[in-house]
């Protein structure tokens, strides 16, 4: 006759309880706290590398489109990394930063909506012109390199000119109107972001309509331009720690 308060045992004398009932293991990070880190890493980084892009020419006393091409090919000869830099640098920051954007629609279950294709068009539009003005950009030192006076002229004044024009024409407004509409009446992302991402594609288009008329538009989409690195990086410390106090 067994006893009632005595504790059953399998082979080897392992308790039963123990083989039918495998120790819990230690909750790990879920796949949507992993896609947020991930996002908020992408986000900082391309930001920064952004940044860092829009504000070197202020301090290398980077030339004017309209200068001479002798004068333009010296400076490419002196400066040559700098225009393989900024050209990584361009590229780099904008492929991170649609990382950050993709991260976004995923957390927000809008990635097969009408403003999830709106806001992968706009990725692909906006990486697309962002790797040609980065071959171009770094055309110039090769094309300074060979004596070719005619292509560092022509290539320069494209990557500093004619791109900053398209670039908030389409790329910019699309991604930004998209991204507002797939965040809102979610919560991956506080509702000022929200608003002021669909309020960022209205002043990237106007900029871009106002810069085919003048270079007060072209200053206007280069402030824009600024400013989205700033709420890039504004979105992305947020989605960071809202996954950290999320996983604490």
């Amino acid at each position: 006759m067994s006893r009632p308060d005595a504790e059953d045992h399998g082979a080897g004398g392992t308790p039963v309880a123990a083989l039918t009932h495998p120790p819990a293991r230690e909750p790990g990070p879920s796949p949507a706290s992993r896609t947020r880190a991930l996002g908020g890493l992408a986000g900082i980084a391309g930001s920064l590398l952004l940044a860092a892009y829009f504000t070197a020419p202020a301090l290398v006393h980077w030339p004017y489109a309209g200068a001479s091409p002798a004068k333009l090919t010296a400076y490419a000869t002196a400066h040559r990394l700098l225009f393989f830099g900024g050209g990584w640098l361009q590229a780099t920051g904008a492929l991170l930063s649609i990382v950050f954007f993709l991260v976004l629609l995923q957390l927000s279950g809008a990635r097969s909506s009408l403003a999830g294709a709106v806001a992968l068009t706009g990725c692909a539009v906006l990486l697309s012109v962002v790797v040609i003005e980065a071959a171009l950009l770094e055309e110039v030192p090769l094309a300074a390199a060979n004596g070719d006076q005619a292509t560092v002229a022509t290539a320069f004044a494209l990557s500093n000119g004619v791109f900053a024009r398209i670039f908030p024409l389409a790329p910019a407004p699309l991604v930004f109107a998209g991204t507002g509409f797939a965040l809102a009446g979610t919560a991956v992302l506080p509702r000022a972001f929200t608003r002021t991402a669909l309020l960022i594609a209205g002043l990237f288009l106007l900029a871009g309509i106002a810069a085919v008329f003048g270079t007060a538009g072209l200053i206007l989409a280069i402030v824009m331009s600024v400013l989205e690195a700033i709420w890039i990086l504004a979105a992305a410390i947020t989605l960071a720690r809202t996954n950290a106090s999320g996983a604490t």
